[in-house]
């Protein structure tokens, strides 16, 4: 299986990889000495047939949980008046 992975990164990460033809493709997959039902599942780009056929795992469900903040934000009390930048200026001049 590390090897089919590693030939899939590599095809990946290569342009020249990329830009081959399909027949250029499969004999690319031949040389590297893949079974043969392999080769038709990546030539054929039949993603559940490859899974199987490696032993993949199935259902992998990648996310990131950001936790929330759950610190209460301060609260200034009602009767104080918030100073906007303007304002301060204005205090600042008089």
């Amino acid at each position: 299986m590390s090897n089919v992975v590693d030939l899939l990164e590599r095809m990946g990460q290569s342009s020249r990889v990329q830009a081959l033809s399909s027949e250029q493709l499969a004999q690319e997959l031949r040389l590297a000495g893949l079974e043969p039902a392999v080769q038709a599942a990546i030539l054929e780009q039949r993603a559940r047939e490859l899974e199987e056929l490696i032993g993949a795992s199935k259902n992998v469900c990648c996310m990131v949980h950001a936790p929330q903040d759950d610190e209460p934000e301060e609260e200034q009390p009602a009767d104080d008046k918030q100073i906007t930048g303007v304002d301060r200026r204005v205090a600042r001049a008089g």
